[in-house]
This record gives C-alpha cells, structure tokens and sequence, in this order.
C-alpha cells in the first residue's frame, strides 16, 4: 500500500517574515496617508466660508457649503415662502445640480476671496431656494400672484 501523500504545512513564520510582513503594513498606511492627505478630494468639514480669505477653497466645496446655508433656509420656509421645510429641502436638493452647474460656470477652480464666493453665490441662491408659494404653485412674478394668491 502507498503511502498518504502529506499535507502542505509551512513552516512557523521566523522573525523575518515578521519584520517583513510589519513593513508592508507600515509602507500601506503612509502610503494610505499620503493619498489621503494630498491626492483625495478635499472634505467640505475642513473648509470655511469666513476664511475664505485665508484659505482658498476650491469651487466644488464652496458650491456645497452654499447648498448647506440654502437648506439650512429652509427652517424658516413656513414665514418665508408658505412652505412646508421638508418640501422647501426636496426643492432645494432637486435644483441643486443645474443651479451649481450654471452659478459656477467660468469660475475659477479655487475660489480665494469673498467677492468671488459672493460671484458664485448669489446666483446660486437664487436659483436654488424656492420662491413664494401660493396655493401650492410657486410665484415668481406679479401676474403670478395676482392668479394664484387672491384670498
């Protein structure tokens, strides 16, 4: 009878394969560190408007922090446009593409100082906010609101 062919067992790792094994885990964290530091796409969290004079940001991130202060509007949409603020939110994250895309348009990719946040923002918020509602349609113009908004 042959004998059982053995199994495959390797050998108990040596301080060697220690050392080597601690080293690729130190090299892929800095190396992890490294893209995450230079090469990822900045965190709107680390940004502010107000410093925006001291630290440039770039335009992507500085559309974003706008569409927070536009939704953070919509608290008060009741007393400002006869909405509801969840409505006033959905309005706002539905226009919210287009409005950056055209607000945006031209602009630098780093935006550095505040009459070039203000360049961008304007337009944007007054894209992206709702306007005055009046049962249910949103008015835009005096015609409109002479059409819907009689009592």
């Amino acid at each position: 009878m042959p004998a059982a062919p053995r199994a495959y067992c390797p050998a108990a790792p040596t301080a060697t394969h220690r050392q080597r094994i601690l080293l690729l885990i130190a090299l892929a964290a800095a190396g992890g560190f490294v893209y995450l530091q230079w090469f990822a796409a900045p965190s709107r969290g680390d940004y502010r408007i107000a410093e925006i004079e001291r630290r440039p940001i770039p335009k992507t991130v500085l559309i974003e922090l706008w569409r927070d202060i536009a939704l953070g509007q919509c608290a008060r949409a009741q007393d400002r446009y006869r909405l509801a603020p969840d409505a006033c939110r959905g309005i706002v994250r539905e226009r919210h593409a287009a409005c950056a895309a055209s607000a945006s348009a031209g602009a630098p990719e780093l935006i550095a100082g505040k009459q070039a946040s203000r360049r961008i923002a304007r337009p944007y918020l007054d894209c992206v906010l709702p306007h005055p509602h009046c049962r249910g349609v949103e008015v835009r113009t005096e015609e409109q609101a002479r059409q819907h908004c009689r009592d």
